[in-house]
């Protein structure tokens, strides 16, 4: 035994072991932070990162063990008891072991750094360009726009949402619309600016500060407060907050009987508005102030809320809950106005269709949603959302003057009616009026700035005239959306920027997300399909195969397809449409006139038949060529008439896609304009058409055999073979989603990874 025994720590020190654990816990988060990025780029199991973790923790009392019992010798490493203390060299190791230490604290700080200023850059998926920022605005604009006071309106608000203070989680549903109520009351007082629901209830749950959250949704005010409900008791506190300063310029808090709800929003409607009256200088009396619509029944206004709440949410689920909980509502109360017209936008959301969340037919659609919709006008003429129903009802049926009679009718009884907006802008699309959509498509985004589906709108109308804003807004949505921002990204890159691969890497992100929801569904199977692999497209969906099959020549195929889809539902529109697109590449144009004339009997008179597959007029061109070969050349001429007009009109609104070029090729081709088919089918290609199937059309029949005409062919199928091998090296060797989609074997046979 040594005589000069050292206290414990002090034997530590000599031997290095707390240097030893130093440096291994240090070095051990660095491999955690690197394997963290490793693994999240490739396809591990869930388990690997608990692995590494405890490997690397079980690691550290061996490590330390061995600091204790061994030393690094001149000669190599020797037990610790054999070695003599005056040759001992555990100084010069311990000055070796700090400056590693210092070594590796350094990379620990610069991963730090990195990992810091990273995470407020792009989005998860394919890489965000540089230079690029993610508000949907150049940089310049994006900047200066949140923090410019001066383009804030002094008279704004915005109703957050009401904290559930009650023991039940599921009340969730009564504070909430709580905060919609007043919100609504609120955007009737004249002046006022009131920020649009969906943008203040994102900050649900979120302990964000007031000022930030004004700032983002552009209002100088903040309405915010809490719901407190135990039995039929409740507690409703709320304060009215100057954002800029912080100072309260009111607040009340309310204990009352549930039967007294009404009353109570009555109350802080009235009393947050006589604030803002004398703040503001809003003018008006007592008598104008906006009142809730009270209902006599209050379960039936506790499932009115469950509902209305449900909607709100989207998806076929909720939607199903939500018409149950409302057809409950009007049951106990049958003469309360805003429960029925609920129901009714209810029952028409369930249409089946890609952009609607149910299984009804138009005929089932129509008989379940009218009577509501009538008997909430006949119970309270302005309610805003009765003549929203009314108007999405007339949208789909589809009677296109009555829903923007309707819709704009609604948006007067309230400007920041968000989903009368953009069911008018969806209405002001089918009728052509271009500047109209845009406009409210951008109004929109301004109201509502963080409203996931006026962003992918408004992305998309932005992609033929503005590719870099359509990609930075389309990417925007990630962080609040994967799915849509993912979606909105896709449907960019496959029909406007002609980058199928990369449109195929962001809708396969998509479907990881929601391998059900048909939009994206859909245009994954047609970016598959327009590079050829069919089979491949069939597999993403059990519906609209038959444009598959257009693409892949099986035309007999196709009218199987598509005539089985309109029988399942024969007053569908878009399913007419379809049918008799389908009959006209089939050469059976006597047939396809007959249902051609039924959707142009649904078209206002002077009006364009727009497809809602590609919203371009190449439908109403097909029809005009049905019309020719059946001897009306009277009324194929007045078609080609109207499309020209509205082609005018989107080229000088700068709105023209690649897909309204190759329409107006089509229009040439029924001139006989060949040099004009070359010119804007080569614009079309140039701009991202890639639609191989197109050259097939009866409508080139004439000019199938000219050289240009063949080159243009020519040029696309090559265009597409390019494509076609970036797409087979994404699915088959870089997979976005390998977990829940995979290629099939024979896809990726003879498909080399690319070093």
């Amino acid at each position: 035994k040594r005589g000069n025994a050292l206290s414990f720590f002090e034997e530590l020190k000599r031997r290095n072991v707390v240097r030893v654990g130093i440096a291994y816990t240090v070095t051990a988060w660095l491999v955690l932070q690197l394997a963290d990025i490793v693994i999240d780029n490739i396809p591990a199991p869930d388990w690997a990162m608990q692995t590494i973790m405890l490997v690397l923790a079980g690691g550290l009392p061996i490590a330390l063990v061995f600091a204790w019992a061994f030393e690094m010798t001149p000669e190599g490493l020797k037990k610790e008891k054999d070695v003599d203390r005056s040759q001992s060299i555990t100084p010069k190791t311990g000055r070796k072991l700090d400056r590693a230490i210092i070594v590796i604290l350094a990379l620990a700080l610069g991963y730090f750094v990195w990992d810091k200023v990273s995470s407020t850059g792009a989005a998860p998926g394919p890489e965000v360009a540089s230079g690029e920022s993610v508000s949907g605005e150049p940089e310049s604009q994006a900047e200066s726009k949140p923090s410019s006071a001066a383009e804030i309106p002094e008279k704004s608000i915005a109703v957050l949402p009401f904290v559930n203070m009650s023991s039940d989680e599921d009340q969730e549903y009564f504070s909430d619309g709580i905060s919609e109520e007043l919100l609504n009351v609120l955007a009737k007082y004249p002046g006022v600016q009131v920020a649009a629901r969906t943008s203040s209830f994102q900050f649900k749950g979120q302990n964000r500060d007031v000022g930030e959250i004004a700032r983002l949704l552009k209002v100088r005010h903040v309405l915010e407060g809490s719901v407190r409900k135990a039995g039929n008791k409740v507690r409703i506190t709320a304060q009215l907050i100057e954002a800029e300063s912080g100072y309260h310029l009111w607040s009340e808090t309310y204990d009352r009987e549930i039967d007294d709800i009404f009353a109570i929003q009555d109350e802080i409607s009235a009393a947050i508005g006589e604030a803002m009256r004398v703040e503001l200088a809003l003018g008006g009396d007592e008598q104008a102030i906006p009142r809730v619509a009270e209902s006599a029944n209050t379960a039936a206004y506790e499932a009115f809320l469950q509902g209305r709440h449900l909607v709100n949410q989207r998806g076929r689920r909720n939607i199903f809950a939500a018409r149950d909980h409302l057809e409950r509502s009007v049951r106990l109360d049958p003469d309360y106005a805003p429960a029925h017209a609920w129901l009714s936008i209810a029952h028409s959301l369930l249409l089946a269709s890609p952009s609607t969340y149910g299984d009804y037919t138009t005929e089932e659609m129509v008989s379940r949603s009218q009577p509501h919709a009538n008997r909430a006008i006949e119970l309270n003429p302005n309610l805003a959302e009765a003549h929203g129903a009314l108007g999405l009802l007339a949208m789909n049926a589809p009677d296109l003057d009555l829903a923007m009679q309707e819709l704009t009718l609604a948006l007067e009884l309230n400007p920041v009616y968000v989903d009368a907006m953009t069911w008018y802008m969806l209405t002001a699309q089918s009728l052509g009026e271009w500047e109209s959509t845009y406009d409210m498509s951008r109004r929109i985004v301004e109201v509502d700035p963080l409203s996931v589906v006026g962003r992918m709108n408004h992305a998309g109308l932005l992609s033929g005239s503005d590719m870099p804003a359509a990609r930075r807004m389309a990417k925007s949505i990630i962080d609040q959306n994967p799915w849509a921002g993912y979606t909105s990204s896709g449907v960019i890159e496959v029909f406007s920027a002609a980058d199928i691969s990369l449109g195929v890497d962001w809708l396969l992100r998509a479907y990881a997300e929601d391998p059900a929801d048909e939009f994206s569904n859909q245009s994954l199977m047609y970016a598959f399909a327009a590079i050829g692999e069919f089979d491949e497209a069939r597999r993403v969906s059990d519906r609209g195969h038959f444009f598959v099959d257009i693409g892949q020549g099986e035309l007999e195929s196709a009218l199987h397809g598509a005539r089985s889809d309109l029988e399942n539902d024969p007053l569908s529109t878009p399913m007419i449409l379809s049918y008799a697109d389908v009959l006209y590449r089939n050469a059976k144009f006597e047939e396809a006139v007959g249902y051609y004339d039924q959707v142009m009997q649904q078209v206002p008179e002077g009006r364009i038949m727009l497809s809602s597959r590609d919203l371009t007029t190449r439908s109403m061109l097909r029809y005009a060529y049905t019309l020719r070969r059946a001897g009306d050349e009277q009324g194929a001429q007045k078609l080609v008439n109207l499309h020209q007009a509205d082609y005018v009109k989107k080229v000088a609104a700068d709105f023209a896609s690649n897909y309204d070029h190759a329409a107006e090729a089509m229009a040439r081709a029924m001139q006989g304009d060949i040099d004009g088919v070359v010119e804007y089918l080569g614009l079309a290609i140039e701009k991202g058409f890639r639609e191989k199937a197109s050259f097939n059309e009866p409508v080139y029949e004439a000019m199938r055999p000219h050289p240009d005409f063949q080159a243009l062919q020519f040029r696309m199928a090559q265009l597409l073979e390019v494509e076609r091998a970036e797409t087979l090296q994404l699915i088959c060797h870089e997979n976005p989603a390998p977990q829940i989609w995979q290629p099939m074997r024979k896809t990726c046979m003879g498909v080399a990874a690319e070093s």
